[in-house]
């Protein structure tokens, strides 16, 4: 069995035919790959830059401008209470 002709193991052009086969799809295969590889690293770029465009923003607001006066904060509601012995009813 193992010499005659017809066998598909023993055909060194078929053999040859499926290495050139394999060297194709791998060939293909590492192709996707990098090109996964390519979006992801532009996609984690962009998102690294989203997050210090929103950091920056975030920064901004707080060195922007003044800061609230929080002593004020903490009294705001004593603005508003009359006081009665300076209410009068003229």
């Amino acid at each position: 069995m193992s010499g005659s002709p017809g066998s598909g193991g023993s055909n060194p052009r078929k053999f040859s035919e499926k290495i050139a086969l394999h060297n194709q799809k791998q060939a293909e295969e590492t192709l996707a790959f990098d090109q996964l590889m390519t979006d992801l690293t532009v996609s984690r770029v962009q998102f690294q830059k989203i997050q210090q465009l929103r950091q920056t923003q975030t920064r901004a607001q707080y060195y922007g401008g003044s800061l609230p006066n929080v002593n004020q904060i903490g009294n705001a509601s004593a603005d508003f209470q009359v006081n009665p012995l300076t209410y009068s009813t003229f």
